[in-house]
């Protein structure tokens, strides 16, 4: 993997000391899930009479063809339908940049923005055109995030996916240490096939209409087994919809801490049997004290049973 990477690094490097001499090369790096805009604007404002998007590497097709004032989706490549659009698809002001959405490990490289617009067509007639902008996307996986929570809470963990509006769409959560997963949600509901017992009705998707990409988990009532590294997988679409997600790429990474609260713990359990040894300590001198005024009554009476009443001398006989 090591060689791989040194290998693209090598290969970005090489392509922007061969462009540079045509277009300024603009890096940009995303987060696989993300979606990103690669801007570009023609150099004047007049009509776009046409439009290319492509990537270097693609044997066939191109991210988005636009020619003979209509999108061209014939030549369009497989693994970008459904997942590029122009940011203003009017394209006023010379504006064509392009909105790549969901983005993967796969989608690293370099993009080239070609555009004409009627001022300038005849003259590019009889030339090869330059690229207007050259692009080096690079795609990182998600970047870990912490959670602290404490025992009895219920926890949020924020996630959201691109908002393509495809669907079938299939939300896994699980947790790195574990072999069945957290929550799995299809359209039609959870899944509760394979759950880890666990979480079983303590775990829902904050929004089950998922508005806006939002898959973010509600995890209720956490308790010092919940911690551990949490992963989201999201699939919009596609045969893979019957099958586990574990070996996609997670849009989301949370790790959780879960602590007790002020006072929890040794601490608590210190200031309870202390307690108890209070209570049980007042309750045996209030049970002492009984017993001693108890016997003193009884001493009492028994002497004075021991010992007759004798008359005054005054009333004694002479």
């Amino acid at each position: 993997m090591e060689g791989a990477g040194q290998l693209h690094s090598w290969t970005l490097l090489f392509l922007h000391l061969c462009l540079s001499a045509t277009a300024d090369l603009v890096n940009i790096t995303a987060e696989t899930g993300q979606n990103v805009t690669l801007s570009c604007r023609a150099n004047n404002n007049n009509l776009v009479t046409f439009l290319e998007w492509s990537k270097h590497g693609l044997r066939k097709g191109y991210l988005l063809l636009y020619r003979d004032e209509r999108f061209d989706l014939e030549n369009q490549h497989s693994s970008f339908k459904n997942r590029v659009d122009l940011q203003d698809r009017q394209m006023k002001d010379g504006d064509v940049s392009l909105i790549l959405k969901n983005v993967t490990l796969d989608d690293r490289g370099i993009y080239e923005c070609r555009v004409e617009t009627k001022r300038n067509r005849r003259k590019r007639a009889n030339q090869d055109d330059d690229p207007v902008v050259i692009i080096s996307l690079n795609v990182v996986p998600p970047e870990q995030k912490h959670i602290t929570a404490e025992t009895g809470q219920d926890i949020t963990l924020p996630c959201r996916a691109p908002n393509n509006n495809i669907h079938p769409i299939v939300v896994e959560w699980s947790r790195a240490d574990l072999d069945e997963y957290v929550l799995l949600y299809r359209d039609e509901g959870s899944v509760l096939e394979d759950q880890h017992p666990s979480f079983m009705n303590r775990v829902d998707l904050q929004d089950r209409q998922m508005k806006d990409g939002d898959v973010s988990l509600i995890l209720k009532d956490v308790t010092t087994n919940d911690a551990g590294t949490y992963e989201c997988h999201v699939v919009q679409g596609g045969p893979s919809l019957k099958k586990r997600l574990i070996n996609n790429k997670p849009i989301c990474i949370m790790d959780v801490r879960v602590v007790d609260p002020p006072g929890g713990g040794q601490e608590a359990e210190g200031k309870e049997d202390g307690s108890v040894g209070l209570i049980v300590g007042l309750s045996v001198s209030a049970v002492l004290l009984v017993a001693a005024v108890v016997g003193f009554l009884i001493y009492r009476q028994l002497h004075q049973q021991q010992d007759p009443y004798q008359p005054p001398v005054e009333m004694q006989p002479v």
